[in-house]
């Protein structure tokens, strides 16, 4: 099977996906905003754990960026590849960073 190199646009200049990192994170989000008025005797205090994989496409102090689609037209060896569902992450809610090997 060939492989091609193609690039992808992120925060810190051009990687190629052969640069890029599956990944599996754990992190813990906020949770919230009811549409509806409650008593606050009512309002749960539950932490909301998420799982997410992805390419790693930034990995700062900050955040990490991942995405899970990536794609390319196979018979245009100039486009660009694009990204689909990015989600960016506080690296201060992240409780699990685990690359994931192909």
């Amino acid at each position: 099977m060939k492989t091609t190199s193609k690039s992808v646009s992120v925060l810190e200049g051009e990687k190629t996906t052969d640069d890029l990192k599956l990944v599996y994170v754990e992190w813990e989000d906020s949770c919230g905003a009811q549409a509806r008025w409650q008593y606050l005797s009512e309002s749960g205090s539950s932490r909301v754990l998420c799982r997410s994989v992805g390419w790693l496409v930034y990995d700062g102090k900050d955040c990490k960026r991942i995405v899970p689609h990536i794609a390319y037209h196979a018979d245009d060896s100039e486009r660009s590849e694009q990204g689909c569902g990015d989600m960016t992450i506080p690296t201060s809610a992240v409780l699990t960073l685990k690359t994931i090997s192909l």
